[in-house]
C-alpha cells in the first residue's frame, strides 16, 4: 500500500487557502501584539518506515507549507512547533508545556488502516486518510489557539475545537469539505471497527462519543451549503431531523468563531 505525502500536500494547499478567513476581518483597532510564529521541528524516529515517511515529508513539505499559511493568517504570542513524531501509540495532540502539536505516524497508519477497504482506489485512499489527518491536525491547532489567547470555551474544549477545525475546513474549498467529511467518517469508521459498542470509559471521557462526532461534523458541512451537500440526506447519511437544525448549528458556530478569533487575525493582501 503506498502511503503517499504528495497527496496530503496537494490537500492541503487547496484547504490552506481558505485560511484567508474572508468572513473574520480583524477586529478594527485590535492592538495584539504579534510575537510568535508556528515553526516545523522534525523528531527522530526509530521504525524504518517511519523515518523514510519523516524523509518524504520533509521533501514535500507538508507542515512547511500549513506552518506557512498559518502565519500568513494568525497572530502568535509565542511560537508553536508543528511535527509529525513516532509516539508509541496511534494519537495526535497539543503539549501546553511544550507548545507543540504533534501527529503521530502511528495515527496515520491508523487512518490507512480505517479506510483500507472502504475506497475505490489508492488515490481515494490516499485523499481519505489525508483528510483525516488533516481534521485532526486543525483540531490540535484548535486547542493550541485557545490555549495562547486563552479564548473563553463554555462546555467541552473537545467539542469546540472540532467546531473551530470544520469552520477553518469548510471555509470555501472543496477540498476543505471533503477533509472534514473524511474527518467525520475516520470517527464512525473506527467505532465500526470496535464492534459498535460503547464502553464505560467512553461515557467520562472528554469527548464526545465518536459517532456523535461523525453527526456534529457532517452536520456542520452540510449547514454551510444546504444546496452542495444534499445527497447527505438522500444518501441517509444525515438524518433529515437533525438536517433542520444544521442552518442554524453552522450560522451560530459561524458567529461565534469568526468573533472570538478576530482579535488574532493578521490583515489579508487585497482587504
Amino acid at each position: 500500500m503506498s502511503r503517499t505525502p504528495a497527496a496530503g500536500r496537494r490537500a492541503v494547499l487547496t484547504v490552506l487557502a481558505a485560511l484567508a478567513l474572508a468572513g473574520c476581518a480583524p477586529a478594527e483597532g485590535a492592538s495584539v501584539a504579534d510575537a510568535g510564529d508556528f515553526r516545523v521541528v522534525y523528531e527522530s524516529a526509530r521504525d524504518p518506515e517511519y523515518r523514510q515517511w519523516q524523509a518524504d515529508l520533509r521533501q514535500v513539505r507538508v507542515l512547511e507549507d500549513v506552518a506557512e499559511a498559518l502565519n500568513r493568517t494568525f497572530i502568535l504570542p509565542q511560537d508553536v512547533r508543528l511535527a509529525f513524531a513516532e509516539c508509541g501509540e496511534p494519537n495526535a495532540f497539543y503539549d501546553p508545556d511544550v507548545r507543540r502539536i504533534r501527529i503521530c505516524y502511528e495515527l496515520m497508519d491508523e487512518m490507512y488502516g480505517v479506510f483500507d477497504g472502504t475506497t475505490k482506489s489508492e488515490e481515494e485512499l490516499n485523499e481519505a486518510a489525508w483528510g483525516a489527518i488533516y481534521f485532526t491536525l486543525y483540531h490540535e491547532l484548535g486547542h493550541a489557539l485557545v490555549d495562547l489567547w486563552d479564548i473563553p470555551i463554555t462546555g467541552r474544549e473537545e467539542d469546540a475545537v472540532d467546531q473551530l477545525a470544520a469552520f477553518l475546513l469548510t471555509d470555501g474549498t472543496e477540498e476543505g469539505e471533503a477533509a472534514a467529511i473524511n474527518g467525520a467518517n475516520a470517527f464512525l469508521l473506527e467505532h465500526d471497527r470496535e464492534g459498535g459498542s460503547v464502553d464505560e470509559s467512553a461515557l467520562w471521557n472528554e469527548h464526545s462519543l465518536d459517532p456523535q462526532r461523525f453527526y456534529n461534523i457532517i452536520c456542520w458541512v452540510y449547514g454551510r451549503d444546504p444546496d452542495s451537500y444534499a445527497y447527505l440526506i438522500d444518501d441517509g447519511t444525515l438524518p433529515r431531523e437533525r438536517a433542520e437544525l444544521c442552518g442554524e448549528e453552522y450560522e451560530r458556530l459561524d458567529r461565534s468563531w469568526t468573533g472570538l478569533l478576530s482579535p488574532y487575525l493578521k490583515e489579508q493582501e487585497g482587504e
